[in-house]
C-alpha cells in the first residue's frame, strides 16, 4: 500500500541534490506581476513524475485520424470569442442566465449547486436541459458538482450517504476508498453530470484547521496519496472526470481562503517533502484537472501572490518540474483569498498568463461577465496571445473528447442507479454506524 509513496519520497529526496533551473520571469505587467525570485531564494528541484515500472513499450502506430488531429481540427474551426468562452466554468442563478452563458458566450462548463434543485428528478431534468442548450456548440459542456462526500455534497436526498474523507481515510482500506469514488462517480453520472471537484488531496496535520479537517484523508503524505489515488481510480472507472484540490496544499493553515488569503511559511524543501507528494500521486494516476487555491507561500514565491496567480507554482513547479500536462482550474475567484473589486480584471489576466486554463466563478453574473471582458481585453491589447489561448484550448478539447465515454442514462435507469442497494453494499462498512 505504501510502496508508491516510498518511491515518490525517495525520488524527491534524491533529486534535491541535483541542480535545478532558476524560475521563469512572469509575463505580466502592472502591480500584480510576479517578481522574479533571486537564484539563491528559489531554485526549484526536479520533480519529474516517476517512470513506469516496465520496459520501454513498442510505440503504437498513430491512427490516421488521431486525437491530436481531431483536437487541431476543432481548434481551427473556433472563433476567438468561442475560445475565450471555453475558459470559464460558472455557476448560475436562473435558467435564463444559464441559457445566455451557453448560447451567447460558449462557456466551458456550469457548476451546479443545491440551490438549483431539490430532488433527483429535478437535477436530472436540469442536466438534460443544459446539454440541449449546448447542442449547437462545438464542444460538450462540463456539468460539474462538488461531490466529496460528507459535508461537501451537492447530490440531493436519496444518494448513497458517503461520509467525508476523514472518516473514509480512518478505515485505511484503499479498496473501500476506491469504492467510494466508484459510487460517487456512478451517481454523478446518473444525474447527468460529468465532472466532480474531488478528491481533496490536502494534508491536514493541524487540528485547528477546522474547515478542512473533515475533508482530508489524513495527516501524512502517505495516507492522503494512497486514498486520493484510490478515490480517483474509482471515479475514473465511471468515466466521470476528477479534479484534485487545492494545489499547492491547503492543509497547513487555519485561515479559510473563502474569507481571506492564507499565508503559509513552508520552505520549498518542506513543501516538496509534504504537500507536493499527493499531487505527484494524482499526476501519476492521470487526473484530468487540478484546482489551484488562493493561498500564498512567500518562501517559495517571494512575490506574495496567491498560487492561483503564481507562475512559480503553476509553470516552474506544476508544469515544468512535476510534469503535469492536464488542466489547471482556479478555485472560485469570488473567494476573498483572490483580489476583488477593481483589482479583479488584472488578477484574471495575471492568473491566465501564469498558467491557469480555466477560471471558476460560482455565483455572480456580473463577475462572470467581468472575467469574459478581462480575457477579451487581454487579447485585444496583445497581452494575451491567441497561441497562449490555444495552449489551454488544446487541453480543454482533449479532456472534453473523453466525456463521450460516460453513459447516457434514461430517467428510469438513472433512478435505479441513484442510491441503489448495489452502491450501499459496496460501501457497507461506512454505513454501519
Amino acid at each position: 500500500m505504501h510502496r508508491r509513496y516510498l518511491l515518490i519520497v525517495t525520488l524527491v529526496l534524491v533529486l534535491l541534490l541535483l541542480p535545478a533551473c532558476s524560475p521563469r520571469t512572469g509575463q505580466n505587467g502592472g502591480e500584480l506581476t510576479p517578481s522574479p525570485a533571486p537564484a539563491e531564494t528559489f531554485s526549484p528541484p526536479d520533480l519529474t513524475p516517476l517512470p513506469e515500472e516496465t520496459s520501454s513499450p513498442t510505440p503504437e502506430p498513430t491512427p490516421t485520424n488521431s486525437i491530436e488531429n481531431e483536437v487541431e481540427e476543432i481548434l481551427a474551426s473556433m472563433t476567438i470569442e468561442e475560445k475565450v468562452g471555453q475558459l470559464l466554468v460558472v455557476g448560475y442563478q436562473s435558467e435564463e442566465q444559464a441559457l445566455k452563458m451557453i448560447r451567447e458566450h460558449n462557456v466551458g462548463g456550469l457548476v451546479l449547486f443545491s440551490r438549483s434543485f431539490e430532488t433527483f428528478e429535478q437535477l436530472y431534468g436540469i442536466t438534460r436541459q443544459l446539454k440541449e442548450y449546448n447542442r449547437e456548440n462545438k464542444l460538450p459542456l462540463w456539468i460539474a458538482l462538488d461531490e466529496e462526500g460528507g459535508t461537501v455534497s451537492r447530490l440531493p436526498e436519496g444518494k448513497t450517504p458517503i461520509p467525508g474523507a476523514a472518516v473514509v481515510g480512518s478505515y485505511d482500506d484503499v479498496e473501500l476508498t476506491r469504492a467510494t469514488g466508484w459510487v460517487i462517480g456512478r451517481e454523478v453520472a446518473a444525474a447527468g453530470a460529468n465532472l466532480d471537484f474531488a478528491p481533496v488531496v490536502d494534508i491536514v496535520d493541524n487540528p485547528d484547521n477546522k474547515f478542512m479537517l473533515k475533508r482530508s484523508y489524513g495527516n501524512t503524505p502517505d495516507m492522503v496519496s494512497d486514498h486520493a489515488a484510490a478515490f480517483l481510480q474509482g471515479l475514473k472507472e465511471t468515466g466521470v472526470q476528477g479534479c484534485a484540490k487545492h494545489f499547492p496544499g491547503h492543509g497547513g493553515t487555519v485561515v479559510d481562503s473563502h474569507k481571506d488569503m492564507p499565508v503559509i511559511n513552508s520552505t520549498l524543501e518542506e513543501w516538496q517533502q509534504k504537500d507536493a507528494i499527493p499531487f505527484m500521486a494524482m499526476i501519476k494516476s492521470g487526473v484530468d484537472m487540478i484546482m489551484v487555491g488562493h493561498l500564498a507561500f512567500p518562501n517559495i514565491d517571494p512575490s506574495g501572490l496567491p498560487a492561483s496567480m503564481s507562475a512559480v507554482f503553476l509553470q516552474d513547479l506544476l508544469r515544468n518540474k512535476m510534469g503535469y500536462e492536464g488542466l489547471i482550474i482556479t478555485d472560485d475567484i469570488e473567494m476573498k483569498g483572490y483580489p476583488q473589486g477593481s483589482e479583479m480584471k488584472e488578477a484574471i489576466i495575471t492568473s491566465f498568463l501564469a498558467g491557469v486554463d480555466l477560471i471558476a466563478i460560482g455565483h455572480t453574473p456580473e463577475i462572470q461577465m467581468q472575467a469574459l471582458e478581462a480575457l477579451k481585453e487581454g487579447v485585444d491589447s496583445g497581452r494575451i496571445s491567441e497561441e497562449r489561448i490555444n495552449d489551454s484550448l488544446r487541453r480543454i478539447i482533449k479532456a472534453k473528447l473523453k466525456l463521450a465515454e460516460i453513459p447516457e442514462y434514461s430517467l428510469e435507469e438513472a433512478k435505479r442507479i441513484f442510491g441503489s442497494e448495489e452502491h450501499k453494499n459496496a460501501v457497507s462498512r461506512l454505513l454501519e454506524n
